[in-house]
């Protein structure tokens, strides 16, 4: 086989500053490309991330990308062109991945990539928006990388039942201003700023990929067990990343979103710190900045590992939103 480095088109937050290959650890990133051939294989560096395989439009099986760089995709393919999308399914809490190249038959080519949509959602949270644990069979059971999947969560749905790209900055357990549980690492305001999250010197340029419209579903890691901070504390660290989003996207209107995890007090308590938090950062004159609350999750759909949204959870929080979106895009 030979290798060919040509240049897919990727979606997400991909940095380039290695010559080796492109690297991106958010959910969804993505590699489309279009190819002539037989034989199509991808050289990946990655240690654990699962990625979603659609070939020509069909689902194939999903790639675990482990051991050698080297992974077949699909060969014995017919003569012409071919388009392949390789999403992403697992977060940054699982691993960074790097494109080393493409590999193709001998006479097989890459073709200009597929444009990209016209309509581009953001979508940042935590494990919910993530899609963690959605492939389990209970809520007893534990969660592990091949349970995640982006292309399930209700951002991956909703950008495809509005035909738009969707931008995941998601991981799991983070907070606004206190991780899951108390638990140590950085809170989601601060690695929102990166491309590679696990890095800290790793910068975003926000001009790169602009959204029409940013949601947000954060606060339930901040009110679990040991919570909920002081609402000053989160009021003033909410706020604040809506002030951030509103800098980078003056043209996007918001939407911040509540459940479907929380219940009874916590409930309670994340309604008034949303209300006040929302209200500190709104200016008169300014695209929307709305405050919308997501059902509770019913036991009868199913639950994901560990209690998160099911498959079919995750579908429905997809399909109230769409027309909610669309009344607002006016799309």
């Amino acid at each position: 086989m030979t290798t060919q480095r040509g240049a897919p088109r990727l979606l997400g937050r991909v940095d380039h500053d290695d010559p080796a290959g492109p690297r991106f650890a958010w959910p969804g990133c993505a590699v489309h490309l279009r190819f002539s051939g037989r034989t199509i294989a991808v050289r990946l560096r990655a240690s654990g991330d699962h990625f979603r395989v659609v070939l020509d439009g069909a689902p194939r099986p999903p790639l675990l990308a482990e051991g050698g760089p080297h992974h077949l995709l699909a060969e014995g393919l017919a003569e012409g062109a071919h388009e392949l999308v390789l999403t992403k399914r697992t977060e940054a809490l699982v691993g960074e991945a790097q494109l080393l190249g493409v590999e193709l038959a001998p006479g097989g080519e890459l073709l200009p990539p597929p444009p990209p949509a016209p309509r581009r959602l953001e979508l940042i949270g935590d494990s919910i928006t993530a899609g963690f644990g959605v492939l389990a069979a209970s809520a007893d059971e534990p969660f592990t990388p091949a349970t995640e999947a982006f292309d399930l969560s209700f951002g991956a749905l909703l950008a495809e039942a509005l035909g738009a790209e969707p931008i995941a900055l998601a991981w799991s357990g983070r907070g606004v201003c206190r991780n899951y549980a108390g638990e140590p690492g950085e809170p989601m305001p601060v690695l929102y700023e990166r491309t590679l999250p696990a890095r800290a010197a790793s910068r975003w340029d926000f001009t790169r990929w602009v959204p029409h419209a940013v949601l947000v579903n954060l606060g339930t890691n901040d009110l679990s067990p040991g919570g909920p901070p002081p609402e000053a504390l989160f009021v003033d660290a909410y706020a604040g990343l809506l002030r951030r989003v509103r800098a980078a996207y003056p043209a996007a209107p918001i939407l911040c979103l509540l459940g479907p995890l929380l219940e009874g007090d916590a409930l309670q308590t994340a309604r008034g710190f949303l209300a006040r938090a929302l209200e500190r950062a709104r200016r008169a004159g300014e695209p929307p900045l709305l405050l919308h609350e997501l059902p509770p999750q019913a036991p009868a759909d199913g639950l994901g590992a560990s209690g998160h949204p099911s498959a079919r959870t995750q579908r429905l929080m997809a399909t109230r939103l769409a027309p909610l979106l669309r009344g607002l895009l006016r799309w």
